[in-house]
């Protein structure tokens, strides 16, 4: 199989990838709180069997930025493998070391960011459905923003997750688009 292709089935996977690797550190953390926890304080030092999140961390953001670099090559992608590389620093870095917030928040800005420009970008070449991409990944962006600084959770799991959710939404879009040999 080709790279181009295997970006492809990667990009297309990454939701049940996403999802498998999360149940599997959640029914390793028992304690976890998706409203009065960060998904990162499942990767902390304190947290004896942070190598679950650690790991899964670093595993998916592999396999994101092999699915990234195939977009990349076909247009659709500028800054989501420099995204991908800082989500695997997040899971180098547990969230006592000094570059793990930068890294978990410029993650989510580029990989917001991106989905921005490209849908923009999607949407200038008579595919309206991108400048919906465009308006979800500002409002995804305001959302997290506003549910980070109202404090409306005790933890920012759930705002992390809306931020997730979208980029997995993203790329499984950007996948069918290449399986259907789409180029920009």
């Amino acid at each position: 199989m080709d790279f181009e292709r295997a970006s492809v089935y990667f990009s297309l996977s990454l939701p049940i990838i996403f999802i498998a690797g999360l149940l599997i550190v959640l029914s390793q953390n028992p304690w976890f709180s998706f409203t009065k926890n960060a998904l990162s304080d499942m990767g902390s030092i304190q947290n004896p069997v942070n190598y679950y999140f650690n790991g899964f961390l670093k595993v998916f953001a592999t396999i994101s930025f092999v699915a990234s670099i195939g977009a990349l090559r076909r247009g659709l992608s500028y800054l989501m493998p420099l995204a991908m590389v800082l989500l695997f620093l997040v899971g180098v870095f547990p969230e006592e070391y000094a570059p793990h917030a930068p890294a978990a928040v410029f993650f989510y800005v580029l990989a917001l960011a991106d989905i921005a420009i490209i849908g923009l970008k999607l949407g200038r070449s008579g595919l309206s459905a991108g400048y919906a991409w465009s308006v979800l990944a500002v409002l995804t962006f305001a959302l997290m923003l506003y549910l980070v600084k109202a404090g409306i959770f005790k933890g920012i799991a759930i705002p992390e997750l809306i931020g997730a959710a979208t980029i997995l939404a993203w790329f499984t879009y950007i996948g069918l688009l290449q399986l259907k040999g789409f180029k920009l």
